[in-house]
């Protein structure tokens, strides 16, 4: 297999006891097991998402800057503000009760 790039670095023993027990319970090798969770780790869809914020947050910057701050008259004022939800709340919400 080619090596691309550095390795990384050793597991302490109890970080790698942790990962074998692991690579077990799903039938791989240690190895396969951390190299599969660093592919799905670098897929994961949040850090794809994070990777564009620096472009972009000056865009979305730009947009807020022009857009102005809601008034009396725009009809932002005439909603309160909303209250916080407790486990409750959700669960009443989820099963069609009123809150």
């Amino acid at each position: 297999m080619d090596q691309n790039g550095s390795q990384v670095p050793p597991f302490e023993p109890e970080e790698y006891a942790r990962v074998e027990a692991a690579a077990n319970i799903v039938g791989k090798t240690p190895e396969d097991f951390v190299r599969d969770a660093a592919l799905t780790a670098a897929d994961d869809p949040f850090l794809k998402a994070l990777s564009r914020t620096r472009d972009r947050v000056p865009q979305l910057a730009e947009v807020f800057a022009t857009q102005g701050t809601p008034t009396a008259d725009s009809g932002a004022a005439s909603w309160p503000d909303p209250a916080p939800l407790g486990s409750r709340d959700l669960h009443d919400a989820r099963h069609g009760h009123a809150a």
